[in-house]
Parts: structure tokens; sequence; C-alpha cells
């Protein structure tokens, strides 16, 4: 399994409430960090957005707020 897999299947049993809190840490801390995003929360960021899509959740909508 790839590890992009592997992330997918883990976070797809999460609650949508709890990928949306994951999601927002992630941007936040980008955020402090200058937008220096490491690979590892890019694939992490890349997989949470599919998902939360797939659940009909408006991830713009969500990091504006």
């Amino acid at each position: 399994m790839s590890e992009t897999e592997d992330l997918y299947t883990r976070y797809n049993r999460m609650p949508t409430n709890e990928l949306e809190d994951i999601l927002y840490d992630i941007e936040v801390s980008a955020a402090l960090t200058l937008g220096m995003n490491t690979y590892l929360e890019m694939k992490h960021k890349q997989v949470l957005r599919q998902i939360l899509k797939e659940r009909g959740v408006d991830v713009n909508k969500l990091l504006s707020e």
C-alpha cells in the first residue's frame, strides 16, 4: 500500500469534524511558518482535502473562516 493510500485509509475512518480540525491546524501551522510546507504536510493536506470533498465539505469555505 502506498503512503497516500495508507493516509486515505486511516483518515477515512475518522469523523468529518475531526478531519476539518486537522486540516485547519495544518493550514494554520503552515501560515505561521511562512507557508513552508514539508512534503509530509502536503501529503496529509492532499488526502484530507480529497476525503472532505468526497463528504461534501466546502474546503475553501472551511479555511476562510
